[in-house]
């Protein structure tokens, strides 16, 4: 992925790597974490059903 650079620069294209170029918006890091942090509740909730007989 090419970008156009600021209006402080040379006239120049930078070229991206693929993780630059797929970077998330600001923020997404909280929903991963509020998922996973989900996903370990409703883990451990399910193996206390399980297991609590």
């Amino acid at each position: 992925m090419r970008i156009r650079p600021g209006p402080d620069e040379e006239n120049k294209e930078i070229e991206l790597g693929k993780t630059e170029a797929r970077q998330a918006r600001p923020g997404y890091n909280i929903y991963v974490l509020a998922f996973g942090l989900l996903g370990v509740v409703a883990a451990f909730i399910v193996v206390y059903l399980v297991f609590a007989q």
